[in-house]
């Protein structure tokens, strides 16, 4: 079994957590997919990123968050004009279908990868390690650190080479 295989079948056990860029890249897509590559948010993304990505959310009944999260995600889709309120009623809609998780501040800081990682992506490990879902992220950082804690972990990337 690879590894891609054991992060799959514990997301569809346990649930999946999606951090804050892919966040980004989803509501993004959704308000236009023509912007991906032209938002400065998500140039290093394209339109088949945004589909792997729903393609993957779609199989993965059980999704998470975190408030850090979703206070990064909304201030980081920043668009203009029309498409700001439009990104606002996405974002809306997924606060009301992810299951939102309470890991405190404190909590978050009480943890080792704190002080390296910051806040959120320390909220993002312990909620990972307390609710044994796993976590998909493009950043190699908190990739590295949930993989070297044992948690179920896929870095973006590596999807796109592996399928």
């Amino acid at each position: 079994m690879t590894d891609l295989d054991d992060f799959s079948r514990n997301a569809r056990k346990n649930g999946l957590l999606i951090d804050t860029n892919l966040l980004v890249l989803l509501i993004v897509g959704f308000v236009n997919r023509d912007r991906i590559c032209r938002f400065k948010r998500t140039t290093a993304y394209s339109s088949a990123d945004w589909d792997l990505l729903t393609g993957i959310l779609e199989q993965i009944s059980l999704r998470y968050t975190l408030p850090h999260v979703l206070a990064e995600v909304s201030t980081l889709t920043d668009l203009k004009g029309p498409e700001l309120e439009v990104a606002r009623e996405v974002l809306l809609g997924l606060i009301k279908e992810l299951r939102e998780l309470q890991i405190t501040s404190v909590e978050a800081c009480a943890t080792p990868l704190f002080m390296r990682l910051g806040l959120t992506d320390a909220a993002i490990a312990e909620a990972a390690r307390l609710h044994r879902c796993s976590v998909l992220t493009n950043d190699s950082g908190l990739y590295t650190a949930l993989a070297n804690e044992g948690s179920s972990v896929a870095m973006f990337d590596h999807l796109r080479e592996w399928l």
